[in-house]
């Protein structure tokens, strides 16, 4: 359980600085362009939102290193913290993803189309492929 934490805190860590370092990317190309300053925000956006996944996961790790009986998959699906952290990372992507598409439309419309589209799939897939890792908290 503790490594499925910690993987979590080190994607969130990588794609929070990845989202960061593109903000000023964009900063510096959408001077005075509409789509760079929404871009811009989504890219804030989506550091903002990795940082508590790196810092709760990383403290889960922590948690669940010391205390490896108490915890495990499902006592961490039924956890509202663990819950709002999974949701925390899939917005985070999102907002990163919404950063990309809308960046195409800077340069120009077909070029703006074509991350719009891709931005679209690449969250399709996202979701897809993380699914089984998000935790939701059920309904009583």
């Amino acid at each position: 359980m503790a490594e499925l934490f910690r993987q979590f805190a080190f994607v969130s860590s990588v794609l929070a600085g990845f989202a960061f370092a593109f903000y000023g990317t964009l900063l510096v190309a959408a001077r005075e362009h509409r789509a760079g300053a929404w871009a811009a925000f989504f890219a804030v956006a989506a550091s903002v939102a990795f940082l508590p996944v790196t810092l709760g996961m990383t403290f889960s790790a922590v948690r669940a290193a010391n205390q490896p009986g108490e915890l495990s998959i499902s006592t961490a699906a039924a956890d509202p913290q663990i819950a709002l952290l999974s949701m925390l990372f899939l917005s985070g992507v999102i907002f990163l993803l919404a950063s990309f598409g809308i960046s195409g439309w800077m340069r120009s419309r077909g070029l703006g189309i074509a991350t719009a589209s891709l931005s679209l799939l690449g969250a399709l897939a996202v979701f897809v492929a993380l699914r089984p890792f998000l935790h939701a908290v059920p309904a009583p």
